[in-house]
């Protein structure tokens, strides 16, 4: 059983009530908001390499080193915990189901610590699911199923190669693959077990890559390029384990992606719900109450539309909020459309012309030049994310959030106050509007848009009638070129090869290219990513 921080001493001075099995970024994330708040709490962990990813002090302590059943109900028992977090890994089944026993055995609440429900992410997957061939992506039940999968197809292929990404504990299930230490490729944390796992799987030298993660998709693919390999075998493992990163990089790279879907869907609460419950539990409104100044005031976040991207799109409203705020957030382009359109005000002077409309110009004050140096900058498009940031910068009083379009046209404005609401008085919203993309196309083309059917291939396959039937046009918010070219030869299997449609890229910036064809002229076109689509049905 391994030793847990300084020793049993300082726990009987400073009592731990929570105990968290982790083994997940949500794990680490979740012990860190326990430092953050002063929740006084210990993590297991089951490598000393786990253990060098969490800093130590007087309210977290680390315990390394893996436990059976009754090991578990001890350490429980030992700890005095009240509360028992379960943050171990999707597939480790085994290890929640010991957990659970050792809870029910010590007589004390068991929690699931799971992996947030990303609905684009999810629909991402389901659309892998549905679309892609057998050949782009192979879905099994188990890594033994991905072990004996790989096996047949390197009989039949004896110069194919594979990256494995399922991690170190399970990598003997390949080694029984012929010329495995030659053919395979396996991908595992910098850790001596790590390491140790590829040794006992016959795999040494280059054909061992041991670092920690997040990887990028152009980092996979790098990988994937530079090992040249036919097969990535992955978990599913949602946006937490990166497996669009590596769903895209191996699409992109001609390698079949061997998938291990989830056992099952799991119950329990996501880290952004777990830690508005913790703060319930552990912290009360009494101490929030008890702290006092301006920590504990209810911050005001305005969440704004920008439209596409340029300052003549967003209200007078949302120029102000922008203007006065202290912090933005969003994601890389959004923040750097931000920061573009504050250098623009403050070129015109809108500090000044601001003072003048507010009545409160001083006689003799200097332009306002509110520059990136008096606000702060979080580059993000995950809510949880953007959550955690403000729990970690108190100081931030006034932040904006910015997203592309409308807040409420496909926006992931809804989704981020829906979150926010969980939090216990610490935060509420306000949403701004901004010119919608849809809007914006219209008026360009000339064309009413409010009987237009609304059609979003964002992560998603569309299951609307496509024969334009009714005569009414649609708009497309795209993603990709590969959508539109598919789009086409829908229309055309459809019989409206005489339809018109209208492609919008990068509105309303400088490079704007707004162009028209039928389905069969556009079908192999090459489109940039920011656009969109117009269509307008042949006529009868």
């Amino acid at each position: 059983m391994g030793k847990t921080g300084k020793g049993n001493e300082e726990m009987k001075e400073n009592p731990v009530k929570l105990g968290i099995f982790g083994g997940t970024s949500e794990g680490r994330l979740l012990a860190e908001f326990c430092q953050q708040q002063g929740i006084p709490a210990v993590v297991s962990v089951a490598t000393e390499y786990g253990s060098q990813l969490l800093k130590e002090d007087a309210g977290l302590k680390v315990h390394i080193g893996r436990m059976e059943r009754q090991e578990m109900c001890r350490w429980i028992k030992d700890n005095g915990f009240i509360h028992v977090v379960d943050a171990t890994h999707p597939y480790a089944k085994e290890a929640s189901e010991n957990i659970k026993w050792a809870c029910e055995a010590a007589g004390i609440p068991y929690h699931r610590l799971v992996r947030s429900g990303n609905r684009e992410t999810d629909q991402s997957q389901e659309d892998l699911k549905k679309r892609k061939t057998e050949e782009e992506i192979r879905w099994v039940s188990t890594v033994e199923e991905a072990a004996d999968f790989l096996s047949m197809e390197f009989l039949k292929y004896p110069k194919r190669t594979a990256l494995i990404t399922t991690g170190s504990k399970e990598l003997y299930r390949f080694a029984a693959i012929e010329q495995a230490e030659e053919r395979l490729f396996a991908r595992v944390l910098p850790s001596i077990e790590g390491i140790q796992a590829c040794l006992d799987a016959g795999l040494t030298g280059k054909h061992v890559i041991a670092m920690q993660g997040p990887f990028s998709y152009e980092m996979n693919l790098a990988m994937l390029q530079s090992t040249g390999a036919s097969y990535l075998i992955t978990k599913e493992s949602g946006r937490a384990g990166g497996f669009q990163e590596k769903a895209d990089a191996a699409l992109a790279a001609g390698c079949q992606l061997v998938v291990i879907g989830r056992p099952v869907k799991e119950q329990g609460m996501s880290l952004l719900e777990m830690e508005g419950w913790l703060q319930d539990v552990f912290l009360r409104t009494a101490s929030d109450q008890a702290e006092g100044g301006g920590g504990s005031e209810e911050r005001e976040i305005t969440l704004i539309g920008i439209g596409m991207g340029s300052l003549g799109q967003m209200t007078f409203d949302g120029i102000l909020a922008l203007w006065n705020s202290d912090a933005i957030l969003g994601a890389s382009r959004m923040v750097e459309s931000g920061r573009a359109m504050l250098e623009q005000l403050a070129a015109i002077g809108f500090g000044r012309a601001e003072e003048k409309h507010s009545g409160q110009e001083k006689a003799g004050s200097k332009p306002d030049n509110r520059g990136e140096a008096l606000k702060s900058f979080c580059v993000t498009y995950r809510p949880e994310e953007m959550i955690a940031w403000l729990d970690d910068h108190p100081k931030v009083r006034h932040p904006v959030i910015l997203y592309s379009g409308d807040v409420g046209f496909f926006s992931g404005a809804e989704r981020f106050a829906e979150m926010v609401s969980r939090k216990p008085c610490r935060y509420r919203c306000r949403m701004l509007p901004g010119i919608s993309s849809i809007a914006y196309f219209a008026a360009r083309l000339g064309r009413s848009w409010e009987q237009t059917v609304v059609v979003s291939l964002h992560g998603r396959e569309d299951h609307e009638s496509w024969d334009l039937a009714d005569g009414r046009d649609r708009f497309l918010l795209l993603d990709g070129p590969q959508k539109l070219q598919e789009v086409c030869r829908r229309l055309m299997e459809q019989g409206q090869s005489e339809a018109r449609i209208w492609i919008g890229e990068r509105l309303s910036y400088k490079e704007e290219r707004i162009f028209s064809g039928t389905p069969g002229e556009l079908v192999n076109g090459s489109f940039g990513r920011l656009s969109v689509a117009w269509i307008v049905p042949a006529s009868p």
